[in-house]
């Protein structure tokens, strides 16, 4: 079950500079659901937020990294409230069902102390409106797919309401690029932008 931690460029759009980083596990396939089953999976999940933080502070940069529901649910993040967080963006997954009022109260704290909150996904699975109203996340993050032309211009003004900054995904093309560009959408993550590379001693 032997995984590993990528990262993958997040760029601002105007002028492809580099915004941050998204870390990602790379894993064979079912290892997350094995070690789930094992109860593993929020002692690697506090290991790679952590990792994540290290990286922020070290690089001085912005550092997004998926949290899973498991580790909301026991309130266990691998730092204190009052410690510096700047840099660090926990993305809220899609995946799971969360008790949303008691995960945004349990990261009040966190944020005052430097740490940002991105919906990932959303529109798909559980990161719904309701998540997005409730949470009021610093970044929403959208997937690029088909349809997308109708609804982007509609989420970017919900973003625009609710004072979230937004990242469109999966970029994968010149001509995605101009398009994004043309409607305003400052940031974007993908392909087309950089694929993720091995981190250094990212063995986990």
């Amino acid at each position: 079950m032997a995984v590993s931690l990528r990262k993958q460029p997040i760029v601002r759009l105007m002028d492809r500079s580099t915004y941050g980083h998204e870390i990602l596990l790379a894993h064979p396939k079912d290892t997350l659901g094995l070690m789930a089953d094992a109860g593993l999976l929020v002692d690697l999940d506090r290991y790679i937020v952590d990792t994540a933080l290290h990286l922020a502070r070290t690089q001085q940069t912005r550092v997004f990294v998926n949290v899973t529901a498991e580790l909301l649910a026991t309130q266990h993040l691998p730092f204190a409230p009052d410690d510096d967080l700047t840099g660090l963006v926990l993305e809220i997954t899609e995946r799971s069902r969360l008790d949303i009022e008691a995960v945004a109260s349990y990261l009040a704290p966190y944020r005052e102390h430097g740490l940002r909150i991105a919906l990932d996904d959303f529109g798909n699975g559980f990161n719904g409106l309701l998540r997005w109203t409730t949470l009021r996340p610093d970044f929403v993050k959208v997937r690029l797919s088909s349809g997308m032309e109708f609804f982007l211009p509609l989420i970017m003004d919900a973003a625009a309401q609710l004072e979230a900054e937004l990242v469109v995904e999966r970029v994968e093309t010149h001509e995605q690029d101009m398009w994004l560009k043309k409607l305003g959408v400052t940031y974007g993550q993908g392909f087309f932008y950089g694929r993720p590379v091995p981190m250094e001693g990212g063995a986990a």
